[in-house]
């Protein structure tokens, strides 16, 4: 059984078309994407009908809710105005926005593993990479290999109860390096081979298309992106 866990797309198709592109070589049985597919990047509406289109696999990232014109759990007034204002833009169909707000918190699949965008109690928040033990205890007991998204950084651990967690890395703001990432998960009965894949993108088209948007896309997107 193998599966590619994709993840963090954020409106930027190079990426996912060249993340696509990679995973086909490897022939995976399943591929799930871990939520985050739109918001703030100049494709939001083509990454989301790739990934519905395709019928892959899907779980709610918290940007999928922001991204509908709901910025829930921003509390910051001036935050939320720009989030509020940054949805407009993008400007998504009423059917994307229903599917994206129907989409499960959570996907258990066969052999204990379980994909959520960030805890499996939300899509809000997840912990860094070296964060301390206490932030990972949501992930305790809930299935013996827990892929999750959101802090676009891709690594692997384990915790105390045995339990693995695995972060796929970012698609479309990968914030460890300039290629995009994503996971594969060879399961053999109880064990799992797990490999990064780093891919590279057109980041100078994607550059441009976001400038090409203007603001607030281009501020938004190009702030976490960069310009190297």
């Amino acid at each position: 059984m193998r599966i590619a866990v994709i993840s963090d797309i954020h409106g930027n198709l190079p990426a996912l078309e060249a993340v696509a592109a990679d995973v086909q070589t490897f022939e995976p049985d399943e591929i799930w994407c871990a939520g985050d597919i739109g918001f703030m990047g100049p494709w939001a509406t083509d990454c989301i009908a790739r990934v519905r289109d395709e019928g892959w696999t899907t779980v709610k990232g918290n940007t999928d809710v922001w991204i509908t014109g709901d910025p829930q759990n921003v509390e910051d007034p001036g935050q939320r105005a720009r989030f509020e204002e940054l949805a407009r833009a993008h400007a998504i169909s009423s059917a994307d926005a229903q599917w994206l707000l129907n989409l499960p918190i959570g996907h258990s699949g066969r052999g204990s593993v379980l994909m959520v965008h960030g805890t499996p109690e939300s899509p809000f928040i997840a912990p860094l990479p070296d964060a301390p033990p206490s932030e990972y205890e949501p992930y305790g007991g809930e299935a013996s290999l827990v892929v999750f998204g959101h802090v676009h950084i891709a690594f692997t651990r384990r915790l105390t109860d045995g339990t693995v967690v695995c972060n796929p890395g970012s698609v479309g703001l990968p914030m460890d390096g300039a290629t995009a990432s994503y996971v594969l998960i060879d399961q053999e009965g109880p064990n799992w081979t797990l490999r990064h894949r780093r891919v590279a993108f057109d980041r100078g088209r994607v550059i441009a298309a976001a400038r090409a948007a203007g603001d607030p896309i281009e501020s938004a997107f190009l702030g976490f992106f960069g310009t190297e």
